[in-house]
């Protein structure tokens, strides 16, 4: 059995031979594949994985292939012996809510190459998932893995903020046509992008309630498949200690769009303050480090130039309220980096507006590091609620004043009047206790090969 893996992002590998820059984002998808490849080493039954990813034009030319089937292939040796077959295809994916046709005889040039028996396609994102069900043409043998689902993406983009905000257009979003309305927009795209290519599929793969009843709900007659998602490998080891974490710091990821809901935080410390300051008591130390890129530098003309008005919002948030100095951007980490940041906050908080089940909350449960999120999504398929940490509700009519409120008094709740009296000491090592253990169901990895691969067998039967 054969089966052509549709991957977002390159593998190492195969980046190091097109001497192209890897991206740490996606190292689960190479963890997966090296254990479906160690199986294969014992067992012939196992099936033959080749990859497909999206590549630049750039990278096409150079190979002196875009005027011809505008796809790069070959084969690399891995680090650990493994033979990658792949195709690199043509996809602009700074507009990757915009759908080309030429996508679909890419794809036919790949699956006449590749001769799989079957596709696995990893989300539903790109415009290439609609072109690879198109030309495939067989529903029967197709996989769509839900990651991001982007019909409620869209829906709750712009994550409460005023219409005033949403609109306006700074000049760099002029420049890009990429106003917060405008990113909005674009997910509308892709939402439609994303429904057309899922009529097309006879199978789906999800791992919660939320993104199960969003596939009924596109097309009943679609076969979801459980298959839970595995980490990057550094995240199965080590263990949060409070003695080593640094009292207030919070750890977040991603604050560069709305729907990551920063500025929730930003208001829920600012509250936090205003009503310590009201009692007369002393502010506590609270430092936010941000994993990702900053979008709210505005020092030298040229980042003023370069500033969102999601940016700029977050700026006005920060120095209003005297938070500058409290926030830290830290770039795009590895995932070395992230564990390190894990390990070293007092709290990790996810208060987005809408989320399937994040990764990054995965990573956090799996090193026991304590936690506030919001209840969004799929987020309560993955984290039981008062077992895992500490969470709260949004509701449909809830302002952005409303979630700031809740964010801060789940905040309060992890931290107590006193920070961390013995009772609360107790309290939330018995929570991240019980997060590490519910992460190591949620994320084995044997189990989920085991899975996958069960998956597979019945498709292609």
């Amino acid at each position: 059995m054969k089966i052509l893996w549709i991957c977002n992002l390159i593998l190492p590998a195969v980046a190091k031979a097109l001497e192209l820059p890897t991206i740490p984002k996606e190292g689960w998808v190479k963890g997966l594949y090296d254990a479906i490849a160690d199986k294969r080493k014992n067992d012939p039954n196992v099936p033959e994985i080749c990859f497909a990813f999206p590549v630049g034009s750039e990278l096409l030319k150079e190979k002196g292939v875009l005027k011809t089937t505008g796809v790069v292939s070959g084969s690399v040796i891995d680090e650990k012996g493994n033979t990658l077959e792949y195709y690199g295809f043509y996809e602009d994916t700074s507009k990757e809510y915009l759908y080309d046709p030429k996508l679909e005889s890419e794809f036919g040039y790949i699956f006449e190459n590749a001769k799989p028996d079957m596709v696995h396609v990893f989300g539903t994102e790109f415009p290439h998932t609609l072109a690879a069900a198109k030309a495939w043409g067989n529903p029967e043998t197709i996989l769509v893995g839900l990651q991001g689902i982007c019909r409620d993406i869209a829906e709750a983009y712009t994550a409460n903020l005023s219409e005033d905000i949403v609109v306006r257009r700074t000049f760099r979003d002029l420049l890009k046509n990429d106003s917060i309305l405008d990113q909005k927009r674009k997910f509308d795209l892709r939402a439609a992008n994303e429904n057309e290519a899922l009529k097309l599929v006879g199978h789906v793969a999800g791992r919660t309630e939320f993104d199960k009843k969003f596939t009924a709900e596109v097309d009943p007659d679609i076969i979801y498949h459980y298959s839970g998602e595995t980490l990057r490998s550094v995240f199965y080891t080590g263990a949060w200690n409070r003695n080593a974490a640094e009292k207030y710091r919070i750890f977040f990821c991603q604050a560069d769009y709305p729907l990551k809901g920063f500025h929730y935080l930003l208001e829920a410390v600012h509250m936090l303050f205003a009503e310590k300051e009201e009692k007369g008591e002393e502010l506590p130390d609270i430092q936010i480090y941000v994993a990702g890129q900053s979008i709210i530098n505005h020092r030298t003309l040229k980042e003023k130039i370069k500033i969102s008005s999601y940016g700029k919002y977050l700026r006005s948030l920060m120095d209003n309220y005297g938070l500058s100095d409290r926030v830290h951007i830290l770039g795009r980490l590895s995932a070395e980096q992230m564990k390190e940041q894990y390990l070293l906050c007092d709290t990790y908080v996810c208060c987005s507006a809408c989320e399937n089940s994040p990764n990054s909350l995965g990573e956090a449960m799996m090193l026991q590091v304590p936690i506030v999120t919001a209840r969004v999504g799929g987020i309560e398929s993955v984290f039981k609620v008062g077992d895992d940490g500490f969470s709260y509700t949004v509701d449909p009519e809830d302002t952005l004043e409303d979630i700031a409120g809740k964010l801060k008094d789940a905040l309060l709740e992890r931290w107590g009047a006193d920070y961390e009296p013995a009772l609360l000491s107790n309290e939330v090592d018995r929570r991240r206790y019980n997060a590490g253990f519910h992460a190591r169901e949620n994320h084995n990895p044997e189990k989920n090969v085991y899975d996958l691969l069960g998956i597979y067998k019945s498709i292609c039967k």
